[in-house]
């Protein structure tokens, strides 16, 4: 797995550091305390007080109990705007290495969910979105319990971690969660994540996953170059939550 360190400030993003995983490229990004608290007690607090979150799992491939949409409470998080901010940075990671046309681009956030990961479940191989839709993916850890580590060659502990998978499924590199990181990358980059043992069968392995596309029709109208405005436009995309 290379990587090119490019650590940078823009536009109130947090520290974000490209990956090349089998020369596919993942963005990832540091959520601010804040945003992660909020967005973890805006979820337990629906979960809790009302029935607005409904079951995601049927069109998912993972093997876990609670998968709920979050697309009718993301827009009213303080995440949301960060959340957006980093997928247009990504689709300039993207442009700047020849994989995209400059835009302005719409971005539009298809699905959006909450994984509560229990000890013992975890998610197949798989990929986001069909084939032919492309588009891009993204995945934010908002609790991290401790894993048991009672493995007695070091290199099989990967236990609750996600794993990036090259296109020929030979060869896969994993990735420690933890609280706060925000990963992005390609729909199509085949990647799994391990079960794992806690000590507390109730501790909880919570992320986020996302998908969004660039979807430059509004209204069946095509973008014009010079981009337009909105009420949610971010660094001169607009953003679509459905």
């Amino acid at each position: 797995m290379e990587k090119d360190r490019r650590m940078k400030k823009k536009d109130g993003i947090a520290t974000h550091e490209k990956i090349l995983v089998f020369g596919r490229i993942v963005c990832k990004y540091k959520i601010p305390q804040e945003f992660v608290d909020d967005i973890n007690a805006k979820y337990e607090d629906v979960l809790k007080n009302t029935n607005l979150l409904t079951s995601y799992g049927a069109r998912l491939a993972g093997r876990l109990d609670s998968e709920l949409d979050m697309l009718p409470i993301i827009q009213t998080s303080k995440i949301f705007k960060f959340i957006t901010q980093c997928m247009s940075d990504y689709i300039d990671t993207c442009v700047e290495h020849g994989l995209l046309v400059p835009g302005p681009h719409n971005l539009d956030i298809q699905s959006c969910w909450m994984n509560d990961m229990k000890p013992g479940e975890y998610n197949p191989l798989h990929v986001h979105n069909s084939p032919t839709m492309g588009g891009f993916a993204g995945n934010m850890y908002l609790k991290v319990p401790e894993f048991i580590n009672d493995v007695t060659e070091p290199h099989k502990f990967v236990d609750g971690r996600i794993a990036f998978v090259n296109p020929c499924a030979t060869k896969s590199r994993d990735i420690v969660p933890e609280v706060g990181d925000f990963y992005i990358f390609q729909a199509d980059h085949l990647h799994c994540v391990y079960p794992f043992k806690t000590k507390n069968p109730k501790d909880i392995r919570r992320s986020m996953p996302l998908n969004f596309i660039i979807n430059n029709t509004i209204r069946g109208e095509e973008i014009k170059k010079e981009g337009k405005t909105s009420a949610r436009s971010i660094l001169g995309r607009e953003i679509n939550a459905p």
